[in-house]
């Protein structure tokens, strides 16, 4: 049983759909505490003026405000914002009337916390490219220990998951020892990023999954996960 856990994020890149895709259970961990100026709320896209910011604007949380608390910010019109950026930015894109309709529903329904905006948004974009993962928070997991690396343990063995896919970044922390006494193997994302049609000159890697979406419709999954994995993990998902 393969499981990814991450936080939840804006309509983020290609390698977190690829996490999820890769997973028999995927996680959001939804119980820490929210990052400022991070991908919770903002990412990038491109542009006829090059790579641009695109973000949700949240009520000013308190340093310890837990990232499912934070609460979306209505004082700025950011919805018609965003959605004129995504029409003047790619209405000439082949896939462009599909995707918009799929953005615009959630954008505009003026939820009231992040994380069950990214939540919903993301999920219709899993839909459409029918990618089925099963999804969880870990705020609906008990919790019984405080350590980071304790806590994931905790999360894996609730799943009865035998194998965490993590993110590479994560190497800088994951103790590798006390997954390995909990009988839980841990492979690290190594994404290589694939190239795909795009408007507005030479390609830009690493943007929001929207930018894949526009150009390639429903042929983003099988984009996705092009990039090479471990074979272990390709046996367990076979």
């Amino acid at each position: 049983m393969i499981i990814s856990i991450i936080q939840p994020c804006f309509v983020p890149w290609l390698g977190y759909f690829e996490q999820i895709a890769r997973a028999d259970v995927f996680v959001y961990m939804d119980d820490v505490q929210y990052t400022k100026k991070d991908w919770r709320n903002r990412n990038r896209l491109k542009s006829p003026y090059g790579i641009k910011n695109i973000h949700v604007p949240v009520q000013k949380p308190s340093r310890d405000t837990l990232l499912m608390d934070v609460l979306i910010s209505y004082n700025e019109n950011w919805e018609d914002t965003f959605l004129n950026k995504l029409r003047e930015w790619y209405k000439t894109t082949k896939y462009f009337d599909e995707i918009y309709n799929l953005i615009e529903a959630p954008v505009l329904k003026k939820y009231e916390k992040l994380v069950d905006f990214n939540y919903d948004l993301n999920h219709q974009i899993l839909q459409h490219m029918g990618i089925n993962t099963p999804i969880y928070f870990t705020s609906d997991i008990p919790r019984k220990s405080n350590g980071k690396n304790e806590r994931i343990v905790e999360i894996c063995k609730h799943h009865h998951a035998n194998m965490l896919y993590d993110g590479k970044s994560a190497q800088n922390f994951i103790e590798m020892q006390l997954f390995r006494e909990n009988g839980i193997e841990v492979i690290f994302q190594d994404y290589k990023h694939p190239s795909y049609t795009q408007l507005c000159g030479t390609f830009a890697p690493q943007l929001s999954i929207i930018d894949l979406l526009m150009n390639t419709g429903k042929e983003a999954q099988e984009i996705i996960l092009s990039s090479p994995v471990s074979g272990k993990l390709l046996k367990q998902t076979a």
